[in-house]
């Protein structure tokens, strides 16, 4: 079958959709996806037969472009697509899917009774899930791997670090014992709670064993700016993958980062709120990869540097 798995969100978001991809590909279907331009470029062009993009409108509107929605509804028709998982809650997902014969995607039971009764009626099987966190004990892989029933083999999804890394890059894993570790700076930091003299300390304690500090283009300055060294950016999303594929360890908040370490099997030191802890970490941690977890609060007070020491001597 031709399947149509459509993702207009962020990276992270993106990202934890690969174990479904790949599933997806071992039971012989061939994959497109329909993106954004906040994750364009994600997926191995390799791995799937066509990427529709969308061009988000910016902040604080919604929604994608009527004129990049259009663009990819006629060649999503051209595509003659089976199958559309659709992973994403915008209007615009299930209308570039309006005319692909089978249709499935997410239902959130009576917290939003009137989105979820339109939403039924654009989808020909449904998915329920929960969203509320400590609702549930299931990865976020494992829930969209729900949209995946009948078209894919197994009953869990995959975590074998080969498979995953086909669907995101073509590349040879590289060697990693003096790599330098990767440090994802960027405004999530102290949305966590981690201020700018933490941020600092925990790159001082990283300089003796290398760091490369990267961050996305829009949040380069800024980045260099609070931690007064060279932060490095990406024309696009594969430049970015192969600097995490090359090193040693990330040192990341909850982002995409983490998400795309955690399927090219690098190591993942892992930087999540207070609120929630455990219910997020179930969720969000790092899927195929070993991680550590810390907690925002554990690197408030002067020990941040030596604790994401820790976290790296402990794997």
């Amino acid at each position: 079958m031709r399947v149509l798995l459509v993702r207009l969100d962020g990276v992270g978001d993106a990202a934890v959709c690969t174990p479904l991809i790949t599933a997806l590909r071992a039971a012989g279907h061939a994959v497109g996806v329909a993106l954004s331009t906040r994750n364009a470029g994600l997926f191995n062009a390799d791995a799937i037969v066509a990427e529709h993009v969308l061009e988000r409108i910016p902040w604080p509107a919604h929604g994608s472009t009527p004129a990049s929605t259009a663009r990819a509804a006629e060649a999503i028709a051209a595509q003659g697509y089976d199958a559309a998982l659709i992973a994403s809650e915008e209007t615009e997902a299930y209308a570039l899917a309006r005319w692909i014969p089978a249709r499935v995607g997410f239902t959130t039971g009576w917290t939003r009774p009137l989105k979820n009764l339109w939403v039924r009626r654009q989808l020909t099987r449904t998915v329920s899930r929960v969203q509320r966190p400590g609702a549930g004990d299931a990865h976020e892989v494992e829930v969209l791997y729900r949209l995946g029933a009948g078209l894919v083999a197994d009953a869990a999804p995959p975590a074998d670090v080969p498979s995953l890394r086909a669907v995101l890059t073509s590349a040879v894993p590289p060697a990693r014992e003096n790599a330098p570790i990767v440090l994802a700076a960027g405004a999530k930091w102290a949305a966590s709670g981690v201020g700018g003299d933490a941020l600092r300390a925990i790159f001082a304690a990283l300089a003796p064993r290398g760091v490369r500090v990267v961050a996305a283009p829009h949040e380069r300055d800024a980045a260099a700016a609070a931690l007064g060294v060279a932060v490095d950016s990406f024309a696009d999303l594969q430049a970015w993958i192969a600097a995490l594929d090359a090193s040693a360890a990330v040192v990341t908040t909850d982002t995409g980062a983490a998400h795309v370490a955690g399927m090219l099997g690098v190591r993942v030191v892992d930087v999540f709120p207070d609120l929630d802890f455990a219910a997020q970490t179930r969720r969000w941690r790092p899927w195929a990869s070993p991680y550590r977890l810390v907690r925002a609060a554990a690197l408030r007070g002067g020990a941040a540097g030596a604790i994401i020491e820790a976290a790296l001597d402990a794997f």
